[in-house]
């Protein structure tokens, strides 16, 4: 069954519009009912729907051609493990009715997931046999079973009947709204962090940088990920930290004291930066990171702790080495990474200072031991003892 139907988003008004309605009384210009009725009718308009019904089977040839994009580069990374996906599949053998998935038409026959991708996922990777029930509770005699080891009329089921209703953003909606859409859906369970939210409204080709140079090798070891259900990469945090350098590169003399404001600016500004922006920022991210490699190695972004180094990343000092790294003249690299055994015995030194220490582990979003951090570590690298 399909159904198709012009609907607006769901749009209140704020608080702040509403205090700019007065009465007639007031004296004061108003607004009219035609102005609200119009304002209303747009909404209606921005969004045109299609709704769905479908089968397992169905939905899992789609992903298999690459008709539905489970991955865009505006969804979250997390993942269902898989009991959750079991419990999924257990819940369309028992009939017991699941929320639709949402999708985006990209292009004809081009589909990207707005929201439902953790099910969309679960049931291709079902129906492909990639994973046997498990920790199954109301439903016990199909543990462990794949789907080509169910009972014939099982597999038919889930082959034919159409479980899932998928409701379909179509081509000629609004893009803006479009994103509203999954910026409100992705809300309304688990709230998005601030990078999650800036993948999604500031999508554009600097976001695509980000994401390109969130997966250098030296950056994602550092930060421990070592596959998609590593925290760090489903929370987006190597993503962040790209940005942060970037942001901090530009600002940090006259840093704003607020991590989360700057970096938003930052996005906001760069958005859609040209190709030559661009290529100055990917040299300038991996000329630093391939420098703290080469000088500091497995032990960059990390503070000593007794004779050797504590396994941890601290922001603060990735702060420090990233950003004086960036500001080292081509002469001045040369030698700095000639002499790393001193820069390394010079960065230990660092830490016998309660100021530097302080710079790098504790409120490190004030603007004064930003400075600090990046200037000490700068001398540092440039072998200034004093």
């Amino acid at each position: 069954m399909v159904e198709v139907a012009s609907c607006g988003a769901s749009r209140r008004l704020r608080r702040s519009d509403l205090n700019s309605y007065h009465t007639a009384d007031s004296g004061e210009n108003v607004a009219s009912f035609e102005d609200i009725e119009k304002r209303f009718e747009e909404a209606q308009n921005a969004l045109v729907l299609q709704a769905s019904d479908l089968s397992l089977e169905t939905i899992a040839s789609m992903v298999s051609s690459q008709s539905i994009d489970v991955a865009p580069q505006f969804q979250r990374r997390e993942r269902w493990d898989i009991f959750r996906q079991s419990a999924l599949i257990e819940s369309f053998l028992l009939n017991i009715p699941v929320p639709p998935v949402y999708l985006s038409e990209e292009e004809f026959g081009k589909y990207s997931v707005i929201d439902g991708k953790q099910r969309i996922t679960a049931v291709h990777d079902y129906m492909r046999d990639k994973f046997q029930l498990s920790g199954v509770t109301r439903f016990p005699e199909v543990e462990r079973l794949r789907f080509s080891q169910l009972p014939e009329t099982l597999k038919n089921a889930l082959m034919v009947r159409p479980y899932i209703r998928a409701i379909t953003i179509l081509r000629q909606s609004n893009k803006g709204t479009k994103f509203e859409v999954f910026h409100r859906l992705n809300s309304g369970g688990q709230p998005l962090n601030a990078q999650e939210v800036r993948n999604v409204i500031f999508r554009g080709p600097l976001n695509d940088l980000l994401l390109e140079l969130s997966s250098e090798e030296f950056l994602r070891k550092q930060l421990k990920i070592r596959d998609s259900r590593t925290s760090a990469y489903r929370d987006m945090q190597d993503v962040e930290f790209v940005l942060r350098f970037l942001t901090l590169r530009e600002t940090w003399e006259n840093f704003s004291g607020d991590f989360k404001r700057s970096m938003d600016n930052f996005m906001s500004r760069h958005q859609y930066a040209t190709n030559e922006e661009l290529d100055q920022y990917r040299a300038s991210f991996q000329l630093s990171l391939a420098m703290c490699a080469s000088i500091w190695g497995d032990n960059a972004f990390k503070r000593p702790e007794k004779k050797g180094w504590r396994d941890q990343t601290l922001a603060g000092m990735y702060d420090a080495q990233m950003v004086a790294a960036t500001l080292l003249k081509p002469e001045e690299i040369q030698v700095a990474v000639q002499r790393r055994s001193d820069i390394i015995e010079m960065s230990r030194r660092l830490f016998e200072d309660p100021d530097f220490e302080s710079a790098v582990r504790v409120a490190t979003n004030t603007p004064a031991k930003l400075v600090l951090r990046v200037s000490d570590m700068l001398r540092v690298l440039k072998l200034d003892s004093k």
